[in-house]
């Protein structure tokens, strides 16, 4: 029963911004036949950047309200397949534009595993949207992307309660003129209640060089910091806020999520 009650716990910040508010998985894959379908709202604002020095600079006021909806689904207890699209507004002082976001359709698979531990590969293909406003490295690209990566996780216990630790490193392959990108994210959540779970999370991107056009080099950190509260019948709710904690030639959001998820 705690096992499984990692497992489930693992998946709640598959909803959570990794850059330009992409979904991420846990490095736990689902049993086979279970299915979670999460709808979620993230609101960023961008009032400040980072120069090409990491210091902060002033910019035109940016906005950004985006609507996900991403699904999981176990087609065996090794192999999990994601999907997750989303709707998204982009306004800055003098323009406002409502466009699609990238379509992301994902596998991971479960190398091997242990009691309290888990490794997995994912490989995700992220068909473009709209035109992505390419000012920023945030703000995402109108091309085509690819994603491979390793991701470990372990679960395990604090004063009595459940804890995990989820490591995820790959790299992001990108069409036309923006360059590829190193990704790392770090997650560590924790209940301290059964039906409350508390998220850490920190998502580091640095592009590989400069792409072409408006891209240049750029790195970026954000911070996120969630709260997920089960319900009965398998609902779930959770809020929480994220903050760019450092970058260069990037936006510094400061914003939050608000999501409902049901597991069956």
């Amino acid at each position: 029963m705690a096992r499984r009650s990692m497992m489930r716990a693992s998946m709640a910040f598959a909803v959570l911004l990794g850059a330009g508010g992409q979904a991420q998985a846990a490095a736990w894959t689902r049993p086979k036949g279970d299915t979670e379908v999460i709808v979620s709202l993230h609101r960023q604002d961008s009032t400040h950047g980072f120069d090409l020095g990491g210091e902060a600079i002033d910019i035109v006021d940016y906005r950004k309200t985006e609507l996900q909806a991403f699904a999981e689904y176990g087609l065996s207890d090794r192999l999990t397949v994601r999907a997750q699209g989303s709707v998204r507004q982009l306004r800055t002082r003098n323009a406002r534009d409502t466009e699609p976001g990238h379509l992301e359709l994902a596998a991971r698979y479960r190398i091997k595993s242990g009691d309290t531990w888990v490794l997995s590969s994912e490989s995700a293909v992220r068909l473009p949207g709209g035109d992505g406003d390419p000012g920023a490295a945030q703000r995402g690209s109108p091309d085509a992307e690819y994603d491979a990566r390793f991701l470990l996780g372990k679960s395990g216990k604090l004063a009595g309660r459940p804890v995990f630790l989820d490591l995820q490193a790959g790299i992001r392959r990108r069409e036309g003129d923006a360059p590829d990108e190193r990704r790392l994210d770090v997650t560590l959540g924790g209940r301290p209640t059964r039906r409350l779970m508390l998220l850490a999370q920190a998502f580091d991107v640095s592009s590989s060089g400069a792409g072409q056009g408006a891209f240049e080099a750029y790195r970026y950190r954000n911070l996120q910091l969630t709260a997920v509260y089960d319900l009965p019948a398998g609902w779930s709710v959770q809020a929480g806020a994220m903050g760019t904690a450092s970058g260069r030639n990037a936006l510094r959001e400061r914003g939050a999520v608000l999501a409902v998820w049901r597991r069956f």
